[in-house]
């Protein structure tokens, strides 16, 4: 993205900025999230959520996403919904190896870029956890269609 912050752009402008990082324009399936105004405008209600840092109003967003996929059967997309959380300040930079403790107890380590709250880590997870178990092969079925 450039070097503006959220704040010195608009909410249409991040949320356009992010999808194509994540790249929604190589495929016409992913292109589809930027010129269909109802998808487009729920990412931004999508992003609206995740400034609120509310995991209720993630899941609900996401939630009136895949609805509104399934209605154009183009459910695939919601891949980019889990690359939006899963490519983001919601989840760790750095994961450090497991420490096995003398207890039998392990420490798991996670470096982040910056403070985030527990909703926020739990929003990111939940996106890992979605992308791992569907989004990378619904992110196939979107480049096999291209």
């Amino acid at each position: 993205m450039h070097t503006a912050t959220m704040t010195e752009i608009s909410i249409y402008q991040f949320v356009k900025e992010k999808l194509i990082i994540h790249g929604v324009e190589n495929t016409p399936d992913g292109q589809l999230t930027l010129t269909d105004l109802k998808l487009f405008s729920l990412f931004v209600d999508l992003e609206r959520a995740a400034r609120e840092s509310s995991f209720d109003a993630v899941q609900s967003a996401s939630s009136n996403i895949e609805k509104y996929l399934s209605s154009l059967e183009k459910r695939q997309l919601i891949a980019f919904v889990y690359m939006y959380f899963r490519f983001s300040n919601f989840t760790p930079s750095r994961i450090l190896l497991d420490e096995h403790l003398e207890d039998g107890g392990v420490r798991k380590c996670n470096e982040f870029k910056r403070q985030i709250s527990d909703e926020e880590a739990l929003i990111g997870l939940w996106a890992s956890v979605k992308y791992h178990q569907v989004g990378e092969r619904l992110l196939g079925v979107v480049y096999s269609r291209s």
